[in-house]
């Protein structure tokens, strides 16, 4: 390491008998100074060389890791992991050396490692055996992190309820708690929530501020406040902040882009992200993960870049960038059976279903129908995707599946305009008007499609067997007595979904009434 005056070998002799405040005030400007520098190895050693002198008490000690931990997560992981790793090679204590064990298996969890379970081991074993609340609290940061690598956003939950992040103690920590319960309230779905939880302003004055305000732009993304995202990102990035850390960065040029490619403003959504595709290493890039999602709509960025192939692989690490904004798992299989790769297509669909499996909530369930109808080509999948999505506030993903369904080759062509032109009134309604050029023209071609309609003398619509899926379940249902609100609340969709499939189901079945229903089903059950 060469010489400077930032590094630790250099402070003056005697700050050793200085008061630990203010000796702590200045390794943390020694720090600051370092990583603004580009200098994060450094950095990191500074503030472990002190945590292993053990000076200044126990306050000084919790003060410092908090501080270390607030490094680490403004770094690149592979930066953090090697200072970490450094820092394990000196004599610290044992509830310091549990505290970093706890740090590197949660930036392992994070980035997907392979060697996650055993760091976690390893880290739990320190623990037990110094009992510190700092290691307890990485710890338990760590072990949702490895949830939310496997989907299981519910067992994440669980155990970030343990943790309170207005308690003194966990002061130093606060923004990575609030951050990790936002990423799983976006994650369930639970939008309302995840605004409330960013709004309310930390009182620490650090990293917490920009990684809450990407999160915000995510929500925004997620619900369709398109506009409103897409301003905070620009003046967010543009801050020039020194607590943009890499990863919230690349959140921000995420939400960039994906709002610039749902205006139509292509070019400029291009010449954002074209500075995260350079970006080659594990784990490096797994920050950039979700811009390489946004990118991968536009084949002139995501086919000579290979981007498909590194996002599928990196997913099977961890599914963490599937969980903030819903549309993204559908948009990977679309794209991987537009590019004809159908094993891409099978892995990542088996991805959503795994979440959905894990997070059996109406958001995952519809994510996964949609990415199912999407790679089998099956129309009845996409509509039970745009019924469950009906019932949540992800409108983006709503008017997604709804133009995937205008688009499946096996719909009649009187529901599939229906589809487009609804597509195109929620694409205008979010301001996507990029998004909506395309339904619209999906929506003329429709139009120039003759319309085929059968004759009103002719046989009705061929009885229970051409009932699709959906259908059947409604029938089922009301067949047996469940008014239209209780066939809508069991099967998660809406009342105007359900009224919509029943006047349907009439039809095909030439009848009038709920009583023919149950008699026609009756029959069909014989």
């Amino acid at each position: 390491m060469s010489e400077s005056p930032f590094t630790a070998g250099t402070l003056p002799a005697d700050d050793i008998a200085a008061d630990a405040e203010q000796r702590r005030h200045r390794l943390f400007a020694t720090a600051d100074q370092l990583r603004l520098a580009g200098r994060g190895m450094e950095a990191l050693h500074v503030l472990a060389a002190e945590i292993a002198t053990s000076r200044g008490g126990e306050r000084h000690r919790a003060h410092l890791l908090g501080r270390l931990a607030q490094t680490v997560a403004l770094e690149q992981p592979t930066i953090a992991l090697a200072g970490l790793r450094e820092a394990l090679n000196l004599r610290l204590d044992a509830r310091s050396r549990s505290t970093v064990l706890a740090l590197v298996a949660t930036i392992a969890a994070r980035t997907g490692h392979p060697d996650t379970d055993a760091l976690l081991r390893e880290a739990g074993t320190a623990h037990a055996a110094s009992g510190d609340q700092s290691s307890a609290r990485h710890l338990a940061l760590g072990r949702a992190a490895r949830s939310l690598a496997y989907g299981d956003l519910p067992g994440a939950q669980a155990v970030l309820a343990a943790l309170d992040p207005d308690s003194w103690a966990a002061r130093a920590d606060a923004s990575s708690i609030r951050a990790e319960r936002v990423l799983v309230q976006l994650g369930l779905g639970r939008h309302q929530d995840a605004r409330t939880a960013t709004r309310r302003a930390p009182d620490e004055a650090d990293v917490s501020r920009t990684g809450l305000t990407a999160l915000d732009c995510l929500r925004m993304v997620a619900v369709g406040e398109l506009p409103e995202a897409a301003a905070l990102a620009v003046t967010a990035l543009s801050s020039g902040s020194a607590d943009l850390s890499s990863g919230v960065r690349a959140l921000l040029v995420a939400v960039i882009g994906e709002v610039r490619y749902r205006r139509g403003e292509h070019d400029d959504a291009r010449a954002i992200l074209r500075t995260c595709l350079a970006e080659e290493r594990w784990p490096d890039r797994t920050m950039w993960s979700l811009a390489f999602c946004v990118a991968v709509r536009d084949p002139a960025l995501s086919a000579p870049a290979g981007l498909l192939t590194r996002i599928v692989a990196d997913l099977h690490r961890s599914v963490r960038p599937l969980l903030p904004v819903p549309h993204v798992g559908p948009r990977l299989v679309r794209a991987a059976v537009a590019a004809g790769d159908t094993l891409a297509a099978r892995r990542v669909t088996e991805l959503v279903e795994l979440v959905s499996t894990r997070t059996p909530v109406p958001l995952w369930h519809a994510l996964a129908d949609q990415s199912r109808g999407l790679r089998d080509g099956d129309p009845d999948a996409l509509r039970s995707a745009v019924d469950q999505l009906r019932t949540t506030a992800a409108r983006p993903a709503l008017a997604d599946a709804l133009l995937d369904l205008a688009n499946s080759p096996r719909l009649r062509s009187g529901e599939a305009r229906d589809a487009a032109y609804e597509a195109a009134a929620l694409y205008a309604r979010i301001g996507a008007p990029g998004d909506q050029a395309i339904a619209d023209r999906r929506c003329a071609d429709l139009a120039a499609t003759p319309r085929h309609r059968q004759s009103i003398d002719g046989p009705p619509g061929g009885g229970i067997g051409a009932l699709t899926p959906a259908e059947e379940r409604v029938a089922e249902m009301l067949a047996a007595g469940a008014t239209k609100k209780e066939a809508a609340r069991s099967l998660f969709v809406s009342f105007h979904t359900v009224d919509t499939q029943l006047r349907s189901i009439y039809h095909k079945l030439g009848i009038n009434n709920r009583m023919q229903l149950a008699r026609a089903w009756e029959r069909t059950r014989r």
